[in-house]
């Protein structure tokens, strides 16, 4: 167990020597939050803008009800162009994340069969 703790203690001595800029979880935890957001916000304008377009009623020998009715498709398409651009926000900072951990854990785990080959061969440990 206090080889487990002083391997831990060694890995983070190593970091605070490389001078890592830190503390940008909580923004990419906001930006992750905000593209979640956004896709929930985009598919709703695009459903409210084709509600709304469903609403307008054609008179007889009138195009401008027509008019209306498409007036409200930019809305639609700026709706789902919100909605993939959060989506890919979302996707960017997920995948950020995920393979931020994926990377520490393979360096783990290398350390530790670098570690246990030297035990084996009998060299001494890193100091």
């Amino acid at each position: 167990m206090s080889e487990t703790t002083d391997r831990a203690a060694q890995f983070k001595s190593e970091i605070a020597e490389m001078k890592l800029r830190t503390g940008r979880a909580n923004i990419e935890t906001l930006l992750q939050s905000l593209g979640a957001v956004l896709m929930v916000v985009g598919i709703v304008i695009a459903l409210l803008a084709y509600r709304a377009s469903l609403d307008v009623t054609a008179t007889l020998g009138s195009n401008v009800d027509v008019l209306d009715s498409n007036s409200y498709t930019p809305l639609a398409i700026a709706g789902l162009a919100i909605s993939v651009s959060g989506g890919f926000l979302f996707l960017r900072y997920s995948l950020a994340k995920f393979l931020r951990f994926w990377l520490l854990r393979q360096i783990y785990e290398q350390r530790v069969a670098l570690d246990a080959s030297r035990a084996e061969a009998g060299e001494p440990g890193p100091a």
